[in-house]
């Protein structure tokens, strides 16, 4: 990819409020769903592992080991976890750039025509979503010209 066709990353908020928004609410989502998981997984291992661990004839060391390995599960599931929830919201973030870029075209077309230039059409690039809306768009105002 040429320097020039390279986005910054600025360039994927081109509707910070709505993909903001977006990216906030799969977060979130991502994140209750991390909590509710990570306390049901935690407070049931911890209870039946504290069963088997101390019925289990081992000296205090091995059970203290058995303890730091499951710490250590929890802390890795928990990780991995955040990392998951990170790695949604920025997914999230590039695909919403795909709905908010045809979007702000859109927006800017439909001003442009407000303003007289009965010339404008929507241009989007072949991976947006809303193609065949512009299309369509497209098509109509084509239409719309010929009548006159």
């Amino acid at each position: 990819m040429s320097q020039q066709n390279r986005r910054k990353f600025k360039n994927y908020l081109i509707n910070p409020s709505y993909q903001l928004k977006y990216v906030l609410w799969l977060a979130l989502t991502g994140f209750i769903l991390f909590i509710f998981y990570a306390l049901n997984i935690y407070f049931h291992i911890k209870e039946n592992y504290s069963i088997l661990v101390e019925l289990s004839p081992m000296t205090a060391d091995a059970k203290n080991q058995l303890y730091r390995e499951l710490y250590s599960l929890i802390f890795k599931l928990s990780m991995g976890s955040i990392v998951f929830v990170i790695g949604v919201s920025f997914i999230g973030l590039v695909m919403s750039h795909r709905t908010a870029g045809p979007l702000y075209h859109f927006k800017r077309v439909f001003d442009s025509i407000r303003e007289g230039n009965n010339d404008a059409r929507i241009n989007l690039r072949p991976k947006d979503d809303f193609l065949d809306v512009a299309k369509s768009f497209n098509d109509m105002m084509d239409k719309v010209l010929k009548k006159r």
